[in-house]
């Protein structure tokens, strides 16, 4: 073969391969740039640490990492940024991280960062009670830390996964001003730009370590309060997801061919409770707590407030959880509450309820008063953002006036953390400011019990005994989860814990 020969040959197979690259390319999937998420609750900081709202949350999933979190393919506790941990004994513990983290800020995630994250979370509210158990911590090496606690805790590293204990930078810290280190995490996504009571913009971290760089370049989060015009925007195309769609629009999702309904049992446990340091109120006699529990049609209330989208609830603590029982609790009978009322002399009292003025509290509370006055009782409701009901009910239950409320508590799936933080005396969401030594007693040896037959039996007493007893509050329901999407939007997660994960959020468009 002669050079020209051999020359155009060789050009021949150039062109041809770069047509085959060129064709492959033009096979690929092409995504949407830009994915809007359309929330129903205001995005209020960027600080991970000063808020355990739902809303807040979710963006700063996106943003930052923990050490353990829920798989939500498997719904079981695993490493984020942790790769092992081991329980040497109930109140020891060790964690190993993982290799070549890499922060926005381009430092490498080591033990340091674990330290200075736990020791900020000591002196802030929010976060004070998930490391108050911690009496020592030892770093062994830039990934190996060991906890010694105060008291065993078989389910310690359930607390690792507290979403308001996202890791943050060390040296973000030294080097910038702390409103800008609070944005350093270590997810695939970093903050663009927040606009209050607007919108939240993400950009992609296209040097991230710990996962695969996004498809989606920015992630939008604006703030729709109306369900109906979260609905309308989804249909105009204005947005790719919407949060919390109205019940009355499921069959409008079902039924568009461009849009999708996506559905998931919540672990959000609603529930109307009692203050129990008013001293002047009746509620502090559990025969009238008893009498409340027999009241409620718990049936119509959740038609009232999720059209039905609810299953019941007959124990306090949620279904998913691990050491769940199926108990009877307190059955409505409405004859056998107006015997104890009759009983109290409760007729033509006036009993002053507080809960926040989300949609479906309105409407709890609605209905709990239009069921109450069956009774000839008369319930007054207040109502207020939610941050001003948290800081009302975690006040001094002796001062604060309250009488009734209406919340909601979601755990994780751990049995300890169901019951310590909103029941036990020392928890920092005892809304009901119950102080009971034996309960306290039994949430405390059920966190050490290694025997998981024995520990079982535990959980069932407290079950029992709160539920039927003590009845510090009366669970209500827990609700059906629900998202509206474009077709075709992939990798937007239902989290039962209400922490919904769209860290791979993507459209493949053409």
């Amino acid at each position: 073969m002669n050079a020209k020969r051999f020359l155009a040959l060789l050009l021949a197979l150039v062109m041809v391969s770069a047509c085959i690259v060129e064709a492959a390319a033009d096979d690929a999937p092409k995504y949407k740039e830009e994915i809007i998420i359309a929330m129903a609750d205001e995005f209020t900081t960027i600080d991970p640490m000063q808020t355990t709202a739902e809303t807040n949350q979710i963006v700063q999933d996106c943003t930052h990492d923990l050490l353990t979190d829920t798989n939500l393919a498997t719904m079981q506790n695993e490493g984020e940024l942790v790769d092992s941990w081991e329980m040497v004994a109930p109140d020891d513990w060790i964690f190993k991280l993982k290799e070549n983290v890499t922060f926005h800020d381009g430092t490498i995630l080591n033990v340091d960062d674990v330290e200075f994250t736990f020791q900020r979370a000591a002196t802030i509210s929010t976060t004070a009670n998930y490391v108050k158990p911690i009496k020592e911590f030892k770093k062994i090496d830039d990934l190996t830390f060991e906890v010694i606690l105060e008291q065993g805790n078989v389910d310690f590293n359930y607390n690792m996964a507290a979403n308001s204990l996202a890791i943050l930078s060390k040296e973000a810290f030294e080097t910038m001003p702390e409103e800008e280190a609070v944005k350093i995490g270590t997810g695939p996504w970093k903050f663009e730009e927040f606009k209050s009571g607007d919108y939240v913009s993400l950009v992609r971290f296209e040097e991230s370590t710990l996962y695969p760089v996004p498809n989606t370049k920015r992630l939008v989060f604006r703030m729709i309060p109306e369900a109906s015009a979260r609905m309308i925007a989804l249909e105009n195309g204005e947005v790719d997801i919407i949060m919390s769609p109205s019940a009355t629009d499921y069959a409008r999702l079902e039924e568009n061919p461009d849009l999708q309904l996506l559905t998931e049992d919540g672990r959000t446990q609603h529930f109307v409770g009692f203050n129990l340091e008013n001293e002047n109120f009746i509620g502090q006699d559990p025969k009238f707590r008893l009498a409340m529990s027999k009241a409620i049609d718990k049936e119509e209330m959740i038609i009232a407030a999720w059209d039905g989208y609810a299953r019941l609830s007959t124990s306090m603590m949620c279904r998913d959880m691990g050491f769940y029982a199926d108990i009877d609790g307190v059955a409505y009978d409405p004859e056998g509450a107006q015997a104890l009322f009759d009983e109290l002399g409760c007729d033509g009292m006036t009993i002053k309820l507080v809960t926040s003025d989300a949609s479906h509290r309105v409407k709890m509370a609605e209905n709990f008063q239009a069921q109450m006055a069956r009774y000839n009782i008369n319930v007054v409701p207040e109502y207020m953002q939610n941050s001003a009901l948290t800081e009302l009910n975690t006040g001094d239950g002796k001062t604060s006036g309250v009488e009734m409320y209406i919340a909601s508590w979601t755990p994780g799936k751990n049995a300890d953390y169901m019951f310590r933080n909103p029941i036990h005396s020392e928890g920092g969401r005892n809304y009901s400011h119950l102080k009971d030594a034996e309960i306290d007693a039994l949430i405390d040896a059920a966190a050490l019990e290694t025997d998981t037959e024995k520990r079982a039996e535990m959980y069932l007493e407290l079950q029992e005994k709160l539920t039927c007893e003590v009845i510090p509050w009366i669970p209500i329901a827990q609700n059906t989860l629900t998202f509206g999407a474009a077709a075709g939007v992939t990798g937007a997660l239902i989290h039962p814990g209400l922490v919904h994960q769209f860290k791979y959020a993507e459209k493949i468009i053409g």
